[in-house]
């Protein structure tokens, strides 16, 4: 491996009120067992300790660079550090997140071993400060030419942070400003113009369950953003008549169920009228409802919580006492 580690691959982390456990996520980055790096934290316009402490790693480590910015958002932090980075290859990692010591390696094994424009590992939800290092001896997948954009829809591909992207896949490639789940229309324009990308079945990437994260607690009006951009997806694959339009379908329904559960077990921010955001997912569900419940790759606690959600909703409701 020694002797292929010359790509300087750049390690973008958006940095955001994360003061309690940015130390741990840079720690992980430092401990790579691949150096070539260039680590460049953006913070965006932070008010807690952690831009003192990107300072602190810069002047520790010279690989690292810290750009000070005002708050603009997650897709505006990881632009910023795309304008930036110099890397033949690009990595993203959230800043209460946390990698194991090869991560970096094995993505970039991979793609160098296969030729691959991209690389994918597997995550695991944490809740503690434990890592659990995994290993499987299951043999790394290749997809090629068309194989590549259904792969987006086999893999269930949401987050980038599992990904390591050749510089020129990206191009000029951004992330949606002002908007959550930017990382959907993100990897759907990457899968729709890569040739070839390897997936590793091994956990790698390890995502904290910060209690004030974005993506946890009560249903907000921006996580409909998830809807939509599942929505558009479907929409573009039914209107070019792709082969990937039922495999849209499938994943456009069950964001319509996952955020119905969502406001039934953990509740809907006080401002939003419940029965509304309710009515909007019945409609985008009940069209879609036959390709949700015959996909053989749906799993049945899933249906069976979209039979209660949509069919029992006052009942689902019980299990945010549970839930709190």
């Amino acid at each position: 491996m020694n002797r292929i580690m010359k790509d300087l691959i750049s390690v973008i982390v958006p940095v955001y009120r994360t003061e309690k456990y940015l130390r741990r996520c840079i720690d992980s980055i430092l401990r790579q067992t691949y150096k070539n790096l260039e680590i460049i934290l953006v913070d965006d316009g932070s008010d807690d300790g952690a831009p003192l402490i990107c300072d602190e790693y810069a002047h520790k480590d010279q690989r690292i660079q810290v750009i000070h910015k005002k708050n603009g958002g997650l897709s505006s932090s990881r632009n910023a550090g795309l304008d930036k980075a110099v890397g033949k290859y690009i990595a993203f990692i959230d800043s209460d997140d946390f990698i194991a010591n090869d991560y970096v390696e094995t993505l970039y094994r991979e793609i160098k071993k296969n030729s691959a424009e991209f690389s994918k590992i597997d995550y695991k939800e944490v809740y503690d400060e434990k890592q659990i290092c995994e290993k499987s001896s299951k043999q790394s997948v290749i997809y090629e030419g068309e194989k590549v954009e259904e792969a987006y829809f086999d893999l269930r591909i949401d987050s980038v942070c599992v990904f390591l992207y050749s510089r020129n896949l990206i191009g000029d490639t951004r992330f949606i400003q002002g908007v959550t789940s930017e990382d959907i229309p993100f990897n759907f324009e990457i899968f729709s113009k890569a040739q070839k990308l390897v997936y590793i079945p091994t956990v790698k990437y390890y995502y904290y369950h910060n209690p004030k994260s974005i993506s946890n607690g009560k249903f907000n009006k921006n996580m409909i953003n998830y809807l939509l951009f599942r929505k558009q997806i479907y929409e573009y694959c039914r209107s070019e008549k792709k082969r990937t339009e039922k495999k849209a379908e499938i994943l456009y329904a069950r964001a319509a169920m996952g955020l119905m559960a969502r406001m039934a077990i953990y509740g809907i921010e006080d401002e939003l009228e419940e029965d509304r955001y309710k009515k909007i997912m019945r409609k985008a569900f009940k069209p879609h409802k036959k390709a949700f419940f015959s996909d053989r790759n749906t799993e049945l606690s899933r249906k069976l919580l979209a039979i209660l959600v949509f069919d029992f909703y006052p009942v689902a409701t019980i299990l945010r006492r549970v839930a709190k």
